[in-house]
């Protein structure tokens, strides 16, 4: 057993998002949003899909924290001029209609800029005033990072579908020209995230795909490897007393298939109990049978219609593959299959 004294605190419990140095692989992720957004030729959008607790909002938070240190012009499309880059934050889940939207987006910049500008009763108003204190009086090119945008989309679709149709519409045309900015060029670009491919939203909402005429590059976050697991650990347990051997990072990679948000919660489990249980198989068995649990309840608290048909079905393989007994799995299996008739109708 492990003298407490020598053990520092469990290095895998975190609040989300994740920031700073615990920043974890997805270096190639933030090297895309930067080629298409700031670096490529025409500054574009990109649409970022992954499972809830992937890392979308730490992946965003993670590019937001780049304004201190990226020194990089930029030279928007249909332009000669170079301007700096702002990176802005704005989430836009408890926003209710357009206007709310906007108001949204104008506060980020607000809150980046700390212009004086007033806001006013009309949050579109408000922010072609914010975009032309920062286009054109600041020289700054804006990436918007619009995290939970499908729970807007899907909130103002629920009021009117073709509310939603021709705010897609709209944005389409912003993010290429802003007509009351009469620059000819684009001003911003935007770093969407969703837990919806924006095929499953446009079809699950009713959208006209070819109405919306939202043009963005699609990013899929994808789960670990078991070799960016092992690095992971490396990584957060360099300063520990102890570590985890290859048969426990296997173990955990068994239990939560490489999901980020699993990972994260087995191997904080494995740790604790590394700390007081010395007998490997009871130490095998108590952080299964922890985990099965919280594996549990956490599906649980995710169920319902907005769960996208997508995560269901790779939380069935999931589930499938997982080395925690048969008597958690058909339970869980159980729980999927009810959330997966309720999705697919009668």
């Amino acid at each position: 057993m492990f003298n407490d004294n020598t053990i520092k605190m469990n290095p895998f419990v975190y609040n989300s998002p994740v920031r700073g140095k615990d920043f974890f692989n997805r270096e190639q992720a933030v090297e895309k949003i930067l080629k298409e957004t700031v670096r490529g030729k025409s500054q574009g959008s990109i649409w970022i899909t992954g499972e809830r607790q992937i890392g979308k909002t730490s992946l965003l938070r993670h590019v937001q924290s780049m304004n201190d240190e990226f020194n990089e012009k930029v030279t928007p499309y249909g332009t000669k001029k170079s301007l700096d880059v702002a990176f802005v934050f704005a989430n836009v889940q408890g926003c209710e209609n357009e206007d709310e939207f906007y108001n949204t987006l104008w506060q980020g910049l607000k809150d980046f800029f700390d212009f004086k500008l007033k806001k006013g009763a009309n949050g579109y108003k408000n922010f072609i005033n914010a975009m032309t204190e920062v286009y054109i009086r600041r020289k700054y090119f804006t990436v918007f990072l619009i995290d939970e945008f499908d729970a807007f989309i899907e909130t103002i679709s629920y009021k009117e579908i073709h509310t939603a149709t021709n705010f897609l519409a709209k944005l389409s045309s912003l993010l290429q020209e802003i007509d009351e900015i009469d620059e000819g060029s684009k001003t911003f670009s935007c770093v969407f995230t969703a837990n919806h491919d924006i095929k499953e939203l446009l079809t699950a909402n009713g959208i006209d795909n070819r109405g919306s005429g939202l043009i963005v590059e699609a990013l899929n976050l994808k789960w670990f490897t078991q070799t960016q697991v092992s690095e992971l650990v490396k990584k957060y347990m360099k300063d520990s007393d102890f570590q985890f051997t290859e048969s426990e990072i296997e173990l955990c990679f068994k239990s939560a298939q490489g999901y980020p948000y699993f990972t994260q919660k087995m191997l904080s489990l494995m740790y604790d109990a590394k700390k007081i249980i010395t007998n490997d198989k009871q130490y095998r068995n108590t952080v299964k049978v922890e985990f099965g649990e919280m594996f549990k309840e956490t599906i649980e608290d995710w169920g319902g219609d907005n769960m996208p048909m997508r995560t269901l079905k790779k939380l069935i393989e999931m589930v499938q593959k997982m080395d925690l007994g048969r008597q958690f799995t058909v339970v869980v299996m159980k729980t999927l299959e009810i959330y997966l008739r309720a999705k697919m109708g009668p």
